[in-house]
């Protein structure tokens, strides 16, 4: 029997969080350039789907700004880090589907997918097993290999809505 918490157990290794965060559509150039920002963008959207501190530092350059900063959210890499520790507190089966990618010079735009399990607590609220699924944009600069900056946006009307479920006992 193994002794990790259930959200532990629903945690995909490294491996497996970057294969689950390819794009279903790619439209790049064909180059080395491309070939880097893919696997940059796997493994940035890797740590979205395991929570991975080594994902983290592979892809968050120490100089990242959010552009679209959330309020009460801190600025640079340990403002990111803190949503995705919240993001898991709430949804431990959280995951992030890129469908679409665009990859050019030193941008990546990521049309992604977010679905999972409120069964932790966002909010104040605690979660009764609602399922989530809403859609998700970003568009990312990179600098020497890691992303330093991130414009985003989320369907929140879509999230509210689908927490706010009443799930029947």
């Amino acid at each position: 029997m193994s002794d990790s918490s259930p959200s532990q157990r629903l945690r995909l290794d490294d491996h497996a969080a970057v294969a689950v965060a390819r794009p279903e559509v790619l439209v790049s150039a064909d180059d080395r350039t491309a070939s880097r920002l893919a696997d940059l963008a796997a493994t940035y959207y890797g740590f979205w789907n395991n929570g991975s501190a080594t994902l983290f530092e592979r892809t968050v350059s120490p100089r990242y700004t959010d552009h679209t900063l959330p309020a009460g959210r801190q600025q640079g890499p340990s403002g990111l880090a803190d949503a995705g520790a919240a993001f898991f507190a709430a949804f431990p089966d959280g995951r992030v589907k890129i469908l679409q990618q665009i990859l050019a010079e030193d941008r990546i735009v990521s049309h992604l997918r977010v679905t999972g399990t409120f069964t932790g607590r966002r909010g104040g609220m605690d979660g009764a097993g609602q399922a989530i699924d809403y859609l998700a944009t970003d568009i990312m600069r990179v600098v020497d290999g890691h992303v330093v900056e991130n414009w985003h946006v989320e369907d929140h009307e879509t999230l509210h809505r689908q927490l706010a479920t009443i799930i029947p006992k």
